[in-house]
């Protein structure tokens, strides 16, 4: 950002500031939320502070989150500690304010962007231990890396059996097969395979219960298409966990979605795409060592049937080993870990 548009943004900002901001009192804590998918990696963590605000970014996020009980206050806002999912820092470009930066999904699926934009960060709350330590030689130098506390319902028995046999029964899923979910990442530059299986899910479904859920940029022609498919069960709710801990199999392309479904400890089929070069090398070698890889539908088809056929789970060492070096420990406590982070820090401020 050049420093003419830091400067403009910077002066009306001040002036809020100062009329807003009052000394002598409670400090302020916002969570600074672009869009619903930042609210449910944080939600976890808001519940242990009440007093946090939640600020919208506009009056369409706003309104998305009173679907989840949340009055949040619209941006901007004039806090003494904010916290995002989002490269957003310079929305707070005071330097009295202190900036916490966290992932909006799990690990990172594509390489690093530049330091300089963790940087502007007072602090940063990576995905696991060796996700801080890759990002510190890389010049990233003040990240931690407690977890991912989106996961933490599946490890700490938020969660229950009950309420997933509910679920079962409220959505239609057929106790005597089993059930596997569709993935897709952004569909745009060949990122996603949803080409190769949206108009054939069908198919599968005399053998399989099909939940499907894709990126919320998928061109909404296809989306349309899969909502009105009375074969399977389309994913509306952003609130996705639960729906993975039901899955046995997920069926996927390159989003980080995977990654959730590996920390479950579940088996996974991912289509070969053109555009898997975005991928950092890391993630495609992790595709190719913890997922059964194929090309067609067809051969999705034939991989699906061998899995519950043979019943042996080749990627278990594998994704085990992966899952330490994207979330540490799933012991369902990241949200805790990041609690006592932010607690440390607005104690020293």
């Amino acid at each position: 950002m050049s420093n003419v548009k830091k400067l403009l943004r910077y002066i009306p900002y001040w002036i809020g500031w100062n009329i807003h901001h009052k000394k002598n009192k409670p400090k302020i804590i916002d969570f600074y939320c672009d869009n619903v998918t930042d609210f449910i990696c944080f939600k976890k963590v808001l519940t242990h502070f009440p007093e946090m605000r939640v600020i919208a970014k506009n009056p369409a996020v706003q309104a998305e989150l009173k679907h989840y009980n949340i009055d949040a206050l619209l941006y901007p806002s004039y806090p003494d500690v904010v916290i995002m999912c989002r490269h957003s820092a310079w929305r707070y470009p005071l330097p009295q304010i202190t900036k916490i930066g966290m992932r909006h999904g799990p690990y990172h699926f594509k390489d690093f962007i530049k330091a300089e934009y963790y940087n502007e960060f007072d602090h940063f709350f990576f995905t696991s231990p060796t996700e801080a330590s890759q990002a510190e030689a890389l010049g990233i130098k003040q990240g931690v890396g407690p977890g991912f506390p989106k996961l933490d319902d599946a490890f700490d028995g938020t969660i229950t059996s009950s309420q997933l046999e509910d679920m079962k029964q409220k959505i239609g899923i057929n106790s005597h097969l089993p059930t596997v979910i569709f993935s897709a990442t952004w569909s745009e530059n060949n990122y996603s395979a949803i080409l190769k299986w949206y108009q054939k899910v069908s198919l599968l479904t005399k053998e399989y219960n099909v939940l499907v859920t894709v990126h919320e940029w998928t061109p909404q022609a296809i989306k349309a298409e899969l909502s009105k498919n009375e074969d399977i069960y389309y994913l509306e709710d952003k609130e996705v966990l639960p729906y993975l801990m039901l899955a046995d199999v997920m069926i996927g392309d390159t989003s980080s979605i995977i990654a959730e479904f590996t920390a479950l400890d579940k088996p996974v089929i991912t289509f070969r795409i053109l555009a898997e070069k975005r991928l950092s090398n890391e993630i495609v070698q992790m595709l190719d060592e913890v997922t059964f890889r194929v090309d067609s539908f067809e051969e999705m088809q034939a991989t699906l049937k061998q899995i519950f056929t043979n019943k042996q789970d080749i990627h278990k060492v594998k994704r085990a080993y992966y899952n330490e070096i994207m979330f540490g420990k799933l012991d369902g406590k990241a949200s805790l870990r990041i609690r006592d982070e932010i607690k440390r820090i607005v104690t020293k401020q």
